[in-house]
C-alpha cells in the first residue's frame, strides 16, 4: 500500500521535528528547600508606629533541604521576628572594617538579631581590608570572612548589601535573579544568609527607621515566602491548552468530514492503493512504500535534531521563518472558519470582491475584501511576534500561533488506517524515548539531546555550587528555545520580586507540539473513520479525547515526582491508541478500523438509518453507491457557495 503525503504531513513532520519534549526549566519543589528560586520576602515592621516595608531578597541556602520554619515562615504572621541592627551600634553603617577591639568584641552580640553590612569590602587602608582588594580573585573570601566575623559575635542572620549593576571585577556586575547565591561561602556552616539592594536598604527600611527606633529594639524583620500551590498552575494551563487543540482540532475534522471535504484526499489514497493492487508484478517499493515512508519520516527526524545538536542557532532561525509563514497561513483558517459560524458571515460585504486586483503569479482577481484584511491581520501579529520574540512575554503571541497550527494541522491531516497510525505513533514512541532517555548515555556532557535542542540550555550549565554565578543580563548570549513549543511561565508566588531587565524572561512550562499534534492526529482519525456512523465516530473520537487528557495528567505527574524532563509520548501514545483498540475489539469493529474502509465502498457522510448502529457492515450495492456519491457531488456542487468555511 502506498502513503500519498499531502502537504499537511509535511507540516506534521517539520512540527514534530521541532521538540517533543515536557520539560520544566527548574525543579519542581516545595515551600523548604530546595525552593524554586532563591527569591524571598523580607517585611520590615516598627513595632512603634506599626508601619510595615515588604521587599524582595535573596536567600543563600535555597537550596538546602533543612530550612526551618524559625527562619523564613509562610507568611508574615507566622514568620520569626528578628530584631534589626546596625554593625557596631552606628546608625546606617554597612561597612564590616575596621573591625571591633578585642577588648569591645567580647561585649557585642547580635542574638536574634539581622545585622546589614556590604557584599564588597573595599580597601580602606587597614589590615582589616587588605586581604581581599589585594588581588582580583582575593574578593572570593571576603563574603565568608564576613558570615564568619557576624557567626563569631552570635548574629543570628546576615544582610549582605549589593550595589545593583556595580561592576566589580572584568565586566561582571551585581545583580541578583532568581537563583543568586554566592558559590565561596559554605552554606552548610554558615548562619542564614540573605541579599538585598541598598536601594531597597535605603527606600523600604531606612524610611521605617529611625535611630531611637532602633536603640528600643522597636524594629524587626521577618522573612517569608508562600507556600505555593501543591500543583503548579502551569500544568493545568498547559493542559488546557492541549486539550483545545486536540479537541478543537477533531471536531473540526469531524465537521469537514460530514461536509465531504475529506473526499479528494480519500479518493487519492485509494487510487494510489487501487494501482499498487492492478499491478501484476509489485516491486519492491510497492510492496512496502508505506513502511519506506515512515522509515524516512524517521531517519529525517533523527538527522535533523542531530542538526540541531550541532548548529541549533540555523534550525531556530529556519523555524522561527516558518512559523511566521504557517502561523499566518493557520491562523487566517481558524478565524475565517470561526467567523462563517455567525451570520454576517454570508453578508455581501463579508464576500465583496476586489475586481481591481490584477492577476499575478497565478493569482486570480476573485480575492474578497475580507480575506485580505484578515490574511494582513494574521501576518501583522505573527510578524509582531517574531519582532519582539525575545520579550518576556511574546510566550503568550507564541502560544497563540502555535494552537491556531496544531487545530489547522489536525483538521486536514489523514491516513487510511489505524494500522498505519499506530505505526507511526510507535515508532515516535521509540525515537521519544531513545533521545530523551537514551542520548544522555552517549553524549559527552551526559545531557539529553532532545531538551538541549528544544531548550538550548546544557543539563552540565544548570548544575548549582560551581563558579560565579552569572545572571542572564551578563551573559553573552541567552538560547532562545524553538518556537514550536507550547510554553506557560510557572505561577510562582514569588513571580513578583523578577526583575526582567536581568532575568530576560520567565521560567516556563514547555510541551512540544508534536505532543499535541501525533496523539491529536489519531484524534483526529477516529472522527473522520470512513464507513462508521456519526454516532460511532463520536464515541471513538470522545474516548482518544479523554485517553489523551488522562495520558498529559500522567506526564505531569511523572515530571513532577521524578523532576526531570519527560519523553511526554511514552504516556501519551498508549494511553490514546490502548482504549481505541480495546473498544474496537470490544464492539466488533476491530478489523474494520484497523484496515480502514476505502472510499469506493462506503460514503463519506453516512448519517442514513442502517448506518446508526455503527456495528452493521455495509451493504449497499456498487450500483446504489454510485448513485450516492453522484447524488453527494452534485449536492456539494450546487451548494459550493453556501458551504462553510470552518468545515
Amino acid at each position: 500500500m502506498r502513503i500519498a503525503i499531502p502537504n499537511a504531513l509535511f507540516i506534521l513532520l517539520l512540527v514534530y521535528i521541532s521538540t517533543t519534549v515536557t520539560t520544566q526549566s527548574i525543579e519542581y519543589s516545595s515551600h523548604r528547600g530546595p525552593f524554586r528560586t532563591s527569591y524571598v520576602f523580607m517585611t520590615v515592621h516598627n513595632k512603634r508606629t506599626g508601619e510595615q516595608s515588604k521587599s524582595c531578597v535573596n536567600y543563600q541556602q535555597y537550596l538546602r533541604d533543612d530550612t526551618s520554619s524559625a527562619v523564613i515562615g509562610y507568611n508574615f504572621e507566622t514568620a520569626h521576628p528578628f530584631a534589626f541592627k546596625f554593625w557596631g551600634g552606628t546608625y546606617n553603617r554597612t561597612k564590616i572594617c575596621p573591625l571591633p577591639s578585642s577588648s569591645s568584641g567580647d561585649q557585642i552580640v547580635y542574638n536574634d538579631r539581622v545585622v546589614p553590612l556590604d557584599y564588597r569590602i573595599e580597601d580602606d587602608g587597614t589590615p582589616c581590608t587588605r586581604p581581599f582588594v589585594q588581588s582580583q580573585t582575593a574578593f572570593r573570601n571576603a563574603s565568608q570572612f564576613t558570615i564568619d566575623t557576624l557567626k563569631q559575635h552570635g548574629a543570628s542572620v546576615s544582610l549582605l548589601v549589593l550595589d545593583r549593576g556595580r561592576m566589580f571585577i572584568n565586566t561582571w556586575k551585581d545583580y541578583l535573579f532568581s537563583d543568586f547565591y554566592d558559590p565561596y561561602i559554605n552554606s552548610s556552616a554558615a548562619i542564614p544568609t540573605f541579599y538585598i539592594y541598598r536601594s531597597d536598604l535605603i527606600e523600604k527600611i531606612m524610611t521605617v527607621t529611625n535611630k531611637e527606633d532602633m536603640g528600643e529594639d522597636n524594629i524587626e524583620i521577618r522573612f517569608h515566602r508562600p507556600s505555593g500551590f501543591p500543583i503548579d498552575p502551569s500544568f493545568i494551563v498547559i493542559w488546557l491548552i492541549s486539550m483545545t487543540c486536540v479537541a478543537g482540532g477533531g471536531f473540526w475534522a469531524f465537521n469537514r468530514h460530514r461536509a465531504g471535504k475529506d473526499l479528494s484526499l480519500a479518493q487519492r489514497m485509494d487510487e494510489e492503493e487501487q494501482k499498487s493492487n492492478d499491478s501484476a508484478k509489485k516491486g519492491f517499493f510497492d510492496k512496502f512504500a508505506g513502511m519506506i515512508t515512515i522509515a524516512l519520516m524517521m531517519v529525517t527526524l533523527c538527522g535533523v535534531l542531530l542538526l540541531g545538536y550541532f548548529f541549533r542557532s540555523v534550525l531556530v532561525i529556519f523555524f522561527n521563518i516558518f512559523l511566521v509563514i504557517f502561523g499566518t497561513c493557520s491562523l487566517y483558517g481558524c478565524i475565517r472558519g470561526f467567523f462563517s459560524n455567525f451570520s454576517f458571515s454570508s453578508h455581501r460585504w463579508y464576500k465583496a470582491k476586489i475586481g481591481w486586483m490584477p492577476t499575478c503569479c497565478g493569482l486570480n482577481n476573485n480575492r474578497q475584501y475580507s480575506e485580505v484584511f484578515i490574511s494582513l491581520v494574521c501576518l501583522s501579529f505573527c510578524v509582531t511576534w517574531f519582532v519582539y520574540r525575545r520579550q518576556p512575554y511574546a510566550f503568550i503571541l507564541l502560544d497563540i500561533i502555535n494552537i491556531a497550527l496544531c487545530m489547522h494541522v489536525l483538521k486536514c491531516l489523514r491516513l487510511p488506517s489505524l494500522k498505519w497510525i499506530s505505526i507511526l505513533m510507535l515508532c515516535m514512541f521509540i525515537y521519544d524515548a531513545g533521545m530523551v532517555f537514551g542520548t544522555p548515555y552517549i553524549t559527552s556532557n551526559g545531557c539529553s539531546v532532545m531538551l538541549e535542542v528544544a531548550t538550548g540550555l546544557s543539563c552540565s550549565a544548570k548544575e548549582k555550587g560551581k563558579g560565579y554565578p552569572i545572571p542572564p543580563v551578563e551573559q553573552e548570549s541567552v538560547p532562545e528555545k524553538f518556537p514550536m513549543l507550547m510554553q506557560v511561565a510557572h505561577f510562582n508566588p514569588m513571580n513578583e520580586c523578577l526583575d526582567m531587565e536581568v532575568e530576560l524572561g520567565f521560567q516556563f512550562t514547555i510541551l512540544g507540539l508534536g505532543d499535541i499534534v501525533m496523539p491529536g492526529y489519531l484524534v483526529a482519525h477516529c472522527f473522520t473513520m470512513n464507513g462508521f456512523s456519526e454516532r460511532s465516530r463520536l464515541i471513538y473520537g470522545i474516548v482518544s479525547i479523554v485517553g489523551y487528557g488522562a495520558g498529559l495528567i500522567v506526564t505531569f505527574l511523572a515530571l513532577a515526582l521524578m523532576k526531570t524532563a519527560q519523553p511526554a509520548l511514552i504516556y501519551l501514545v498508549p494511553s490514546t491508541l490502548i482504549p481505541i483498540i480495546l473498544m474496537a475489539v470490544c464492539r466488533g469493529e476491530f478489523n474494520k478500523i484497523w484496515n480502514g474502509v476505502p472510499v469506493d465502498s462506503a460514503p463519506l457522510v453516512g448519517d442514513s438509518a442502517d448506518m446508526v448502529d455503527g456495528n452493521k457492515s455495509i451493504t449497499n450495492s456498487s450500483a446504489e453507491m454510485e448513485t450516492e456519491s453522484d447524488e453527494l457531488a452534485e449536492s456539494n456542487s450546487t451548494s459550493q457557495e453556501n458551504q462553510p468555511v470552518n468545515v
